[in-house]
């Protein structure tokens, strides 16, 4: 077989791009800019946010929110962009593609990508969903009978899953509920105690500063943003922003443990003694999976590169075309 594999980690604020052979090749803002006038023109990632900011009839468009697909058009878009990224657009060989969604993306969102994918030029095209990525990426092996646990948390929506057997066994998608959702609290918070509106990297250094999960010592930072008479710093604690923090991970806490009450009995000493591994960008939070271990009762660990699980993973299941074709749609 002498097209590529393209493996394709679709987050809501982050696509991942893995080919088998070259490695992680890119990670761009999952955004498109679409332009129409003597020529209609379209760019991906940070080609769109710097084609929208020099030119004015270009419009920014984000495809996905809440892990789910809000707009088809700039979704085939982003597709047909990083295929060709990939693979280039003289394609002698049609390449094999696998994206890796939310568990409960509906079906109707999960052919309109295969479609995409296939009208971008891939030859075969598959949807993997994001906890089995993730599973992979992190090295479980799913082939067996042995239990594991893997929670995902991303920007748009949380996975979380039991596998076992090439298959999820029992899970929960938290759909709108990951780090854009934690962003907005504080950025709500800064503006109504505060009266400031915040840039994006200052709520980022923020939630990497100040943001704790569990019992700390209070820290302070100071943060600039825009108010009434122009641009102001003000002074923020680690306490004020508690309740963001507790709105946070309850959910995920409470779905956790109605994860594992639907797990079969047979499965939960395998759980207990590899324990749960924690994926994506929301893994980060200082403090999650020590709230998460105590809440659950079983040992909780951080990925060593979360952020990458679930390329990595779409990257190991272009090697296993059987378990895809076994588990989940996919279109040639």
């Amino acid at each position: 077989m002498l097209g590529k594999k393209v493996g394709i980690d679709l987050g809501t604020s982050t696509v991942r791009l893995v080919v088998k052979g070259e490695g992680v090749i890119a990670g761009e803002p999952t955004v498109v800019a679409l332009g129409a006038g003597a020529e209609w023109s379209s760019a991906m990632g940070v080609a769109a946010l710097e084609a929208v900011a020099a030119a004015p009839e270009q419009r920014l468009y984000r495809p996905l929110l809440g892990g789910s697909i809000v707009d088809p058009v700039a979704a085939r878009t982003l597709i047909n962009h990083i295929v060709t990224r990939a693979v280039g657009r003289q394609r002698i060989f049609k390449p094999d593609v696998v994206v890796a969604v939310m568990a409960s993306l509906a079906g109707d969102q999960r052919r309109a990508l295969l479609e995409a994918a296939i009208l971008a030029g891939a030859r075969t095209a598959y949807l993997l969903d994001a906890p089995f990525a993730a599973a992979m990426g992190c090295g479980m092996q799913l082939h067996g009978s042995n239990g594991h646990l893997v929670i995902d948390i991303g920007a748009g929506k949380t996975d979380l899953a039991v596998l076992a057997l090439e298959g999820i066994i029992a899970g929960r998608s938290l759909s709108g509920h990951g780090g854009q959702r934690l962003h907005a609290c504080i950025e709500e918070h800064i503006k109504s105690a505060h009266g400031i509106d915040a840039a994006a990297s200052e709520i980022e250094e923020v939630i990497a500063s100040l943001l704790r999960v569990g019992p700390h010592e209070e820290r302070q930072l100071a943060i600039t943003g825009r108010g009434e008479g122009g641009e102001r710093t003000v002074t923020v604690t680690s306490t004020e922003f508690l309740p963001c923090v507790d709105a946070h991970v309850r959910p995920i806490a409470a779905a956790l443990d109605e994860v594992i009450a639907e797990t079969p009995e047979r499965l939960h000493d395998d759980i207990r003694e590899e324990g749960i591994v924690l994926c994506g960008g929301g893994a980060r939070l200082e403090g999650l999976d020590r709230a998460l271990e105590a809440s659950s009762g079983i040992d909780v660990r951080v990925d060593g590169e979360p952020l990458l699980c679930a390329v990595r993973g779409t990257g190991y299941a272009l090697d296993n075309f059987d378990v895809l074709k076994r588990n989940f749609m996919y279109i040639r």
